[in-house]
């Protein structure tokens, strides 16, 4: 081919489209979407980066823009090559280019790259612009925008435009020379761009990178260690060019013009295309080969026995790194061999890439060892009973797939319409680093030797874990740094390269070591150095926060000392916190997959994160404690990373001493659920719900708005929450913890009975529940130096081995012995309290001096459930007018630990009168608040009493043996009826399901095996609604929509009350209307006489057929009907000033839901009608309900019987 000639045909073809509206509409298009995409995401960077992690930044926007240009251009090739032959015949030229001397292949070559080439401008100039912008903003520290990361914008161009334009261009040359038809050949077009959406829509992650996904969508564009392109990438991208080349060759050959040599063209054609489809399939061939390997070491670690697994008691050695290269490893394990080992090898588990070279046990080389599938099995009988030296000499490159083989999520072969995990490439998707320029090796690929398998690592019940004393010397280039377990020391900097040596004085559980040509700057508090390692790319961010410096000192001391108050020292002499790339993993393995970024000794700090927040400008004005503010605040809304502070609170104790066997997960998690809120003052929160969630930092918002008085944790006679709840973190944690079916979780079962791997999010949740209000009842109980005495010992006695949950618990007891009853088991025991409160009086305390007054509520608790718990009063008094003080005064009672089947009298003695009285009952089958009803009473009325005790014990049972009730959360309560899901519609495409179900959740929120009730959730089932009705420890009721007619079994939904009555005789019955049903149902009335009247002129039309529930009464083999009208109880809501002001105004939605909120506090939980008497024989009755009614939703709450006495039925 001629390059002039193709020019010249390239120009020819540009002048051609330039003069098509079509193609200014996409080019224009193509430019808008990517500059208002630029500008949206600079925009949120400038205002949200300093407050949490962003899903995207500035500087990486070429890449994010990728996909976007590709599919646009795409079309965009569509549109302007599926008439090139119609366009030729109405320029009149076509004969002129049949005629000109000019091959086939030119001619197509020619007018494709004139096409690229016209759409490129808009992409050059996008670029351009944005680069530029870029520059500007690091010269002057513009907040709205940053510079670019100048490697993503190469790849884009040479590994994403070229190849993927290329191939679009190809298919739409050949199916314009086949079908020449131009509406066949927009219309197939088409179809094949409609068709490879869909089949992305069908592929897995893994599968994406050789369909051809854009480079950023396979690694995540970075600062510190970028990547051009993988291996896959570059091969996957030859594949395409050659279909590419394929088929324009073949357009050329099927042109109808004079050509020669035709079948060599039309024969290299096929080739070409060939080799390019053999190419493709090769890499799926290895994708899946890789897959299925990678499954088979799962499967393999699985299944080895934990007898033969090995206690490491000690690593020393040396570690030299060659960057991009290999890893050279000469170590020494210090081990216990397996004491009852039931086979005939001890386990180890190393890296399947590495190549051992030496394996020498006590001075004696072992030959007959085995390794493969990453396991290097060594004959038991080489080991004695005693210590064993093993030294291991190897060297290679690890596999990165050998990392998170347990992982409750394949991050590689979840589909890419599950957008959950499409966030996941957000959170890197590299199990470690090993570039010519960075090096981030992460115990989870197995870099070096370990006991055991490469599973199991958050699963100490089955697998303990192994805490370990290190002495490494680490070898890295010259002028590199290396974070590592503790204080670095440097031993050797001489022939190019530097070595350094780690030996912290307490035991790691694992290594981590990161190393690169950092920059660094360094502090040293209370004798710990802590040191900052980052790029020099990213000076700027860290530069300006160098005010912070001594308001940091302050803090991190403070900490400290709180440490040393409970007897804690932070262990390894230096505490690193060093940048790592964006595309390095995040999340980790097995059930948790809880943050990898954490070490002992090393806190990992994505650049992502605050390296590239623009704290650089937001600091800028500030003084030192409100800037200080603004980074915790960072800090602690980190949902993707996880709370670094929590992160560095794990190294005074899970670092050197873990849980095992029976309940270990449970107590790993409380241990440091304690250690975080006693030093830090923060509990940690990670959950994979959270950190893939599309919400990105709006969910904290949800969050808040949704947690309400969950977030109150205040058993102390503060009644307040010391804990910084404003934090996203623990906003989160609250809003999920506090959830129904995370409360029916640990009503049925204990802690220890949880399943984390089939019930992973859900299991945490209830741990996370249980211990918010157990580390809140030991701060309060339990004095400061018996809580320190408690961990100290564990950690003393402990340090560098395993413990038990009985050994725990010993140590605890032995400094609190009331350590049962004050956490309430909770770690083996569901044993609930469950408390009713009788209805308070107010008295006034008889004094000698008549002009005073001192006002005593007084009311009784009683908890009737089988476990015991801690009550804490709280009220509020109004002060009056003309007080200096605040309008509410709040109080609050000593915390009260109530035994199961006990009762107790309270008597708040206060100035003056109550407005408000709340008992504070955490974990208890309540599950909320208790507020009492305060009686509106003249202060003439109240009587006097002489004064009472604050707390005293009682008899007083409100149950009464002529009276019972079935509740709707009673045995005696069943439900009957098939749920009926909302279909979607034929004509919403999958992938906007698939999004909105990431969005919104598509796990149903269950309390007590019912859903929750949702108003906008269109499905016909029973649900359950919260917060109305009868209840005997908290409101709730049934309900389902009714139905006019006679309905098919399927679509028939039954409730039953059954009540085994203690003796025969006269009993009355009593049915509960919901108070939200009853509310509802006088909106319902006014809403339809306020239309009737605007569509008769002012004059009220017929009126509507009552909202009626009818049920059945079955006694003695008999059926009595009824129906009733809940708007019988209307006088018994006072809603009329709300009513009137409603009929004045124009009925609207949001009208109705305002009516609504202003007046649900008017009404009571439940409300009780009566039925009428009947005379039983036989104990054993039945209350039916059908969902036959006329009113909106059939509702079932509860019944109570009483008994009246022996006689006739009235």
């Amino acid at each position: 081919m001629n390059l002039q000639t193709l020019s010249a045909v390239a120009l020819c073809e540009m002048r051609s489209c330039s003069r098509l509206v079509r193609t200014w509409v996409v080019m224009v298009l193509a430019f808008l979407i990517a500059a208002t995409g630029y500008l949206v995401v600079c925009g949120e960077h400038m205002v949200d980066s300093t407050d949490g992690p962003v899903v995207q930044i500035p500087r990486f926007i070429v890449g994010e823009s990728a996909a976007q240009f590709i599919g646009i251009f795409a079309l965009g090739i569509i549109f302007l090559a599926f008439d090139i032959r119609a366009r030729d015949v109405r320029d009149r030229i076509s004969g002129i280019i049949d005629a000109k001397p000019v091959s086939n292949l030119e001619l197509v070559v020619g007018r494709l790259a004139g096409i690229l080439i016209l759409l490129c401008i808009p992409l050059l100039l996008f670029i351009g612009l944005v680069l530029f912008h870029g520059i500007l903003a690091g010269i002057f520290g513009w907040s709205f925008g940053a510079p670019i990361e100048i490697w993503s914008v190469l790849s884009f161009l040479f590994w994403d435009v070229v190849p993927q334009l290329a191939w679009w261009g190809g298919l739409i040359m050949l199916l314009a020379v086949v079908l020449r038809n131009r509406l066949l050949v927009a219309l197939t077009a088409l179809g094949f761009f409609v068709f490879n959406f869909w089949l992305i829509t069908q592929l897995s992650w893994g599968q994406m990178e050789i369909a051809g996904a854009v480079t950023s969508q396979i690694v995540y564009p970075s600062d510190v260690a970028p990547v051009f392109a993988t291996p896959t990438i570059m091969i996957q991208r030859v594949a395409w060019m050659l279909l590419s080349i394929g088929m324009l060759v073949g357009a050329a050959s099927l042109l109808p013009r004079q050509m020669s040599r035709r079948v060599i063209f039309a024969s290299a054609s096929v080739f070409t295309f060939g080799i390019g489809i053999l190419l493709v399939t090769s890499l799926f061939s290895s994708q899946s080969q890789e897959s299925e390997e990678k499954t088979a070491w799962l499967q393999i670690h699985q299944s080895q026995d934990t007898t033969s697994f090995p206690d490491v008691k000690s690593l020393t050695g040396e570690v030299v790194i060659k960057p991009g290269n290999r890893v050279e490893l000469n170590l020494t394990l210090t081990l216990l061999p397996p004491q009852q080992n039931a086979t005939d090898q001890v386990t180890f588990t190393l890296n399947p890439d590495y190549k051992i070279n030496k394996v020498v046990l006590d001075t004696n080389e072992i030959e007959d060892h085995s390794f493969r599938n990453g396991l290097l099995k060594i004959p038991a009988h080489y080991f004695g009973t005693d210590t064993s030296i093993l030294v291991i000499e190897c060297e290679g490159k690890p596999d990165p797939e050998f990392a998170y083989l347990d992982a409750r999520i394949d991050l590689s072969a979840a589909r890419v319409m599950d957008i959950s995990v499409a966030m996941a490439r957000f959170l890197g998707n590299q199990s470690y680093v090993f570039q010519s320029d960075y090096v981030a090796l992460l115990p989870g690929v197995s870099w070096y030797p370990t006991a055991g398998v490469a599973v199991g690592h958050d699963d100490p019940q089955s697998y303990p874990k192994d805490h370990f004393l290190v002495d490494l010397s680490v070898t890295v280039p010259k002028n590199w740094i290396v974070a590592g377990p503790g204080k670095r020391e440097l031993q050797t900097n001489s022939k190019g390269r530097s070595t350094f040596r780690f030996r912290p004085d307490n035991p790691v559980v694992d290594v981590v070591l990161v190393a690169s040509k950092f920059k660094r700057v360094a502090m040293t508090v209370k004798d710990i150095e802590f040191e900052l390692l980052y790029s020099a790319k990213h000076r700027k961010s860290f530069d300006a926060m160098a005010p912070l410096v001594p308001e940091l000192q302050e803090w991190i001391s403070a900490r400290l000392t709180v440490a040393e108050k409970y007897g804690l020292k932070y262990p390894y002499e230096a505490l690193t916190l060093v940048e790592v790339p964006s595309h390095l993993r995040v999340l980790g393995g097995g059930w948790s997959m809880r943050s990898s970024l954490y070490g002992p000794g090393v806190v990992m700090v994505r650049e992502t994160g605050i390296p590239t927040s623009r704290f650089d400008v937001k600091l800028k004005n500030q003084e030192g404690k409100q800037s200080f503010r603004e980074l915790l605040n960072y800090v602690d809304n980190d949902f993707q990373s996880g709370n670094l502070l929590n992160g560095i609170a794990r190294n005074f104790v899970s670092y050197q001493t873990s849980p095992s066997g029976q309940s270990a997960i449970a107590l790993q998690i409380f241990i440091e659920d304690l250690i975080g809120d006693l030093i830090v003052e923060r509990l940690p929160y990670f959950s994979t719900n959270t950190a893939l969630s599309p919400m990105g930092l709006t969910q904290i918002g949800v969050a808040e708005a949704n947690a309400g008085n969950s977030v109150q944790v205040s058993i102390g006679s503060g009644g307040r929450q010391a804990r910084p709840f404003g934090s996203g973190s623990m906003i989160m944690r609250a809003s999920h913890t506090h959830s129904s079916s995370v409360w029916s979780m640990i009503e049925e079962r204990a802690l220890a009975e949880l399943n984390f791997q089939d019930e992973p999010i859900q299991s945490y949740h209830a741990v996370l529940l249980r211990n918010t209000y157990v580390i809140e009842a030991l701060k309060e109980w339990v004095d400061e130096a018996a809580l320190g005495n408690i961990l100290q010992d564990v950690l003393q006695n402990f340090r560098g081995q395993n413990f038990s949950y009985e050994e725990f618990r010993e140590v605890a007891i032995q400094h609190e012995p009331r350590f049962d009853e004050i956490t309430q088991n909770f770690l083996t025991s569901n044993n609930l309290p469950a408390y009713v409160v009788s209805d308070p009086i107010i008295e006034k305390v008889t004094l000698e001096d008549p002009s005073a007054q001192i006002f005593q509520t007084v009311f009784d608790l009683r908890n009737e459930g089988s476990g015991p718990g801690v009550v804490t009063v709280h009220w509020d008094e109004e002060q009056g007018f003309g007080s200096d003080e605040e309008d509410v005064s709040r109080n609050s009672l000593d915390p009260l630990l109530v035994e199961p089947n006990s009762s107790y009298r309270f008597a708040i003695k206060s100035d003056l009168k109550p407005t408000r009285v709340i008992i504070e009952a955490p974990i208890s089958l309540n599950r909320e608040l208790i507020e009492l009803k305060i009686p509106v009473i003249d202060d003439t009325e109240i009587i006097s009493a002489s004064s009472r005790p604050t707390t005293a014990r009682t008899q007083w049972d409100p149950n009464r043996p002529d009276e019972l009730i079935v509740d709707d959360l009673d045995e005696g309560f069943s439900l009957s009826g098939i749920p009926q899901e909302w279909q979607v519609p034929w004509f919403i495409p999958g992938f906007l399901v698939e999004m909105g179900r990431s969005f919104s959740g598509d796990r149903k929120e269950l309390d007590r095996g019912l859903p929750v009730y949702d108003r906008w959730n269109p499905s016909r089932q029973w649900t359950r609604f919260q917060g109305s009705g009868f209840g005997r420890y908290r409101s709730t009721f049934t309900r389902v929509p009714s139905v006019q007619r006679e309905v098919s079994k399927e679509g028939r939904f039954d409730a039953e009350f059954v009540a085994e009555l203690p003796k025969g005789g006269q009993w009355a019955l009593e049915f509960s209307i919901p108070g939200r049903i009853l509310l509802e149902q006088i909106l319902e009335e006014i809403v339809e006489g306020k239309k009737n009247r605007d569509t008769n002129n002012g004059e009220p039309s017929d009126a509507p057929t009552k909202p009626t529930l009818a049920l059945v009464v079955q006694i003695d083999d008999q059926e009595i009907p009824f129906e009733i009208d809940p708007l019988i109880l209307r006088d018994e809501v006072e809603v009329g000033y709300w009513e009137e002001r409603f009929k004045t105004r124009k009925v609207t939605d949001g009208l109705i839901w305002d009516y609504f909120f202003r007046t649900k506090d008017l009404v009571d939980p439940s409300y009780w009608i009566t039925l009428g008497s009947f005379d039983v024989e036989h104990p054993n009755v039945a209350v039916k309900i059908s969902n036959k009614n006329s009113i909106q939703d059939t509702f079932a709450d509860a019944i109570k019987w009483k008994y009246v006495g022996d006689g006739n039925s009235d």
